[in-house]
């Protein structure tokens, strides 16, 4: 045992000093395909596993972004196929240049130092910033507000969350949990999050009928070693897996979205240098098994779980793993996503799209959602794909805060949804 954790060890080691100058995305393009009809996109299947192609999305009109040595194989390929495409991005480096560039103008416009821990919502927050803020959330208002320490992740990072919910007896209330950051690269999901919190801990008095009758579990980063991987000169900032290291691998990470036990891996486990990579077994991974006892700690009460996403501008409940295959309760999920999504069109307009997660994003195993209604039986189980906007993959920093406060309505939305199912107000006046 010993000697396997020294190897790992060196490992990491070296492969760390070989990522010094980070990842480049020079000549990258992203393809945008759109085929007549979706099925013709089947015969796109084999490129999802190839190392040098990323399917930034798999709908019916997928964006891929492709390497240099693989571009003209991959536009042969559409051709001879007959799928119209049209490029969207000519150089991926160009948009992650301008998004550094962006920050750097709003720090030295602020005249402040990166560490410097602020709480608005003009730029993509850090591990550190995020984590202070939870700190400080629950120092400053304990008397709605407790700190949850989760866990540690596979590089020792720490992981928190908050638990929010009004004085008083709250053994009857109902629990939401809601998770972001799963993937790394989604940097718009933490600060969803993030904004859900500053709106319950912070203006509570605006929010009393959801304090005081739900229990709020609030987790924004699941994968922070991903997330500070990303932030990183050294990095890469479409990295989009947990750092695990994988023993006889020299290729780092699981996708924690691929880690849990609902058909996991469909039972063949691509190789480790792919994306979607599932690990060795279900909850292999540190990261998932934090969410895994969170939801399992909470299972008596937990009626809402909602795992947030970058992108799409969709509000998917279970199954991803198979397509034409429903929960028992599918119509229920469907009418309380229906009431998230109204609710968040009043404010900008924005659509959104519900259904089942293979019906509109495509079939994956193994997610986080498809596990906590089918394992533990949480009731309303959903993800959360939020829109893209710009070029990029996630959207401009301009755009954080119309996306997080329409966000945060329709997350009301579906909680007044929940009292109302789960905690009706005869209840809540006798607890």
């Amino acid at each position: 045992m010993r000697i396997t954790s020294v190897f790992l060890l060196a490992l990491g080691v070296v492969l760390s000093l070989g990522l010094c100058q980070g990842k480049s995305y020079e000549n990258y393009k992203v393809y945008q395909v759109t085929p007549d009809k979706e099925e013709d996109l089947a015969v796109l299947i084999p490129w999802t596993e190839k190392d040098n192609v990323d399917f930034w999305d798999t709908t019916a009109q997928p964006r891929v972004m492709v390497s240099p040595s693989e571009q003209k194989n991959f536009e042969d390929f559409l051709q001879k196929h007959n799928l119209p495409y049209s490029v969207t991005i000519e150089n991926v480096q160009t948009t992650i240049d301008q998004e550094r560039e962006e920050k750097k103008a709003y720090w030295a416009a602020r005249e402040v130092s990166p560490r410097h821990v602020t709480d608005d919502f003009q730029h993509f927050w850090s591990y550190d910033e995020i984590n202070s803020y939870l700190r400080r959330m629950a120092t400053e208002n304990p008397q709605y507000v407790t700190l949850l320490p989760l866990g540690e992740t596979f590089e020792g990072r720490e992981v928190l969350g908050l638990r929010i919910t009004s004085p008083g007896n709250d053994a009857n209330r109902p629990i939401i949990y809601i998770d972001a950051t799963i993937h790394a690269r989604e940097w718009i999901a933490p600060m969803v999050a993030v904004y859900i919190i500053h709106e319950l801990a912070e203006h509570t008095t605006d929010h009393l009928s959801v304090l005081d009758n739900v229990v709020w579990i609030i987790q924004p980063l699941v994968n922070p070693d991903g997330y500070e991987f990303t932030y990183a000169e050294d990095g890469d900032r479409l990295w989009r897996k947990t750092r695990t290291i994988n023993e006889n691998s020299d290729c780092l990470g699981v996708d924690a979205n691929r880690n849990y036990d609902h058909y996991w891996a469909n039972g063949v486990a691509s190789g480790e240098c792919t994306l979607t990579y599932a690990g060795t077994a279900p909850f292999s991974v540190a990261e998932s098994r934090i969410v895994r006892d969170v939801v399992m700690a909470n299972v008596d009460r937990m009626k809402l779980y909602i795992s947030l996403h970058s992108y799409g501008s969709l509000f998917m409940y279970p199954f991803s793993s198979h397509r034409n295959v429903l929960p028992e309760n599918f119509r229920f999920q469907h009418e309380a996503g229906d009431v998230f999504a109204e609710a968040l069109y009043a404010v900008n307009q924005t659509p959104y799209q519900v259904g089942n997660g293979a019906g509109i994003l495509g079939v994956s195993s193994g997610t986080s959602k498809d596990w906590t209604y089918s394992g533990p039986g949480i009731p309303l189980s959903y993800t959360l794909e939020l829109p893209r906007g710009g070029t990029g993959f996630d959207p401009p920093a301009t755009a954080i805060e119309g996306v997080v406060s329409e966000t945060f309505i329709g997350i009301r939305a579906i909680a007044g949804f929940v009292v109302e199912r789960y905690y009706p107000l005869s209840v809540a006046q006798k607890a």
